[in-house]
């Protein structure tokens, strides 16, 4: 469905106005179809009245976050940024692991290139005089799809030309029928300041399509689980043993995997859960007012290893919502009905646009009697619908709310100052690490 041309009349129409949504030529299709489906109409500038939510996948401008209004939508909140920049992130997360110490023990040991380059080469060459002999991935800092990404143990084999992070390289992962695999999990942030975070039921399970050999560090297929490369994959749709075609499942599916191994599940999900909640935090600490306006959506990327213990691997802003197979649907669509179901946007937002619309109309129509008769439009504009306090529900859809989990969070999350951050990080570990 195109966009339509908002009437504007002096009056409210007799059935509820439309929703619009705003987007460029490239936003995600499926989030396109979802909201058409809905009823919803494209904005087009200078033709339609008003929008209900922008959608972008770059951040927002200063202004417009401050030119938000109660019946709008953005999709990200403004200075969030450092959690999806991965040398900025682990260097967050280090500093947190210094001051807080073991409980932020959840990511593999990591250096900032250039900066770090000279500590790595004296660690790189104790452990060669020790006779040790790791493995380490590089991972340009600001791009994705594991676009020059490498796995190398010769120090004459790194070779970077952006600024970039090196790890050490998880060398036992857990396997599924001798292939590797991470998880995509979705996180979605409905306020910093009070902190709400909810995560996803669902998810992707996404694995390499050949089997994991660490005497062959250069075969991307086999040590990479980023779809976009293993959907080039010679063996991509052969039916892999245990794994079957194609380089995705449902986290539902390795639900049942677990339980068929007899392996804990629940256990695993709730280190996962601490995971997000304790790299978030020190984000809301930041975020000094309410933004009732904005939400996220960010993509977290987590490996587990043999003891099924999880890594933190990056977190993504705007993960990636195209649809390359059924599993993408399946998770993909109810995914964005509840992301836009949890944004708080209603159709009393599109009203209110509409009211608004209308002032903006009798003002621009007749501003000299419109300031005579109006005492509220002396301002120059026309009155804003009064905010109402949001709520922040247990759940919604398959959005489950992660923090605050208990009454003692609840407390704390007014707002995460740096004073609480030590009393709500020790709630944490009680809560989910006991």
């Amino acid at each position: 469905m195109n966009g339509g041309t908002t009437t504007t009349t002096n009056v409210l129409p007799d059935k509820p106005p439309p929703m619009y949504y705003r987007m460029s030529d490239t936003g995600p299709d499926l989030l396109r179809t979802v909201l058409e489906k809905k009823g919803w109409l494209l904005y087009i500038e200078g033709e339609s009245s008003y929008w209900n939510l922008w959608w972008k996948g770059s951040r927002y401008r200063t202004v417009d976050y401050e030119t938000c209004l109660p019946f709008q939508r953005l999709n990200h909140f403004p200075k969030t940024a450092v959690i999806t920049r991965k040398d900025s992130l682990f260097r967050m997360l280090k500093t947190m692991r210094g001051i807080y110490g073991a409980v932020f023990d959840f990511f593999p040991h990591t250096f900032s290139l250039p900066n770090d380059y000279i500590r790595f080469v004296r660690l790189y060459a104790e452990e060669e005089e020790k006779g040790e002999k790791s493995t380490w991935i590089c991972k340009p800092a600001d791009l994705s799809r594991g676009r020059k990404i490498f796995v190398f143990r010769n120090l004459q084999h790194l070779q970077y030309d952006c600024s970039a992070i090196l790890q050490r390289y998880i060398p036992n992962p857990m396997l599924i029928s001798g292939y590797k695999f991470d998880l995509r999990c979705y996180v979605c942030v409905r306020s910093f300041n009070p902190l709400n975070i909810y995560l996803y039921n669902e998810g992707l399970t996404r694995f390499a399509t050949a089997p994991y050999d660490m005497e062959n560090l250069t075969n991307q297929f086999s040590h990479l689980t980023n779809t976009s490369i293993n959907k080039l994959s010679p063996t991509l749709n052969d039916s892999k043993e245990g794994v079957g075609a194609g380089c995705k499942w449902t986290l539902g599916k390795l639900r049942e995997y677990f339980k068929t191994e007899q392996l804990p599940f629940d256990k695993l999900w709730d280190r996962m859960k601490a995971i997000m909640i304790l790299t978030l935090l020190p984000v809301a600490s930041e975020v000094k007012e309410p933004l009732e306006g904005c939400f996220e959506l960010y993509g977290f990327d987590i490996i587990v290893d043999e003891s099924l213990r999880p890594w933190l691997l990056e977190v993504n802003l705007s993960p990636a919502l195209t649809v390359d197979s059924d599993v993408d649907v399946q998770v993909k669509t109810p995914l964005l009905e509840d992301v836009v179901r949890l944004s708080g946007i209603s159709e009393a937002d599109a009203v209110e646009a509409m009211k608004y619309t209308i002032q903006q109309t009798r003002m621009k129509a007749e501003p000299r009697l419109f300031r005579k008769k109006s005492p509220m439009s002396l301002s120059g504009t026309p009155t804003l619908p009064k905010k109402t306090r949001p709520t922040y529900p247990d759940s919604v859809g398959s959005f489950v709310k992660i923090f605050p989990f208990n009454e003692a969070t609840k407390a704390e999350s007014v707002q995460i100052g740096k004073s609480q951050l030590k009393n709500t990080i020790q709630e944490v570990k009680r809560h989910f690490f006991q």
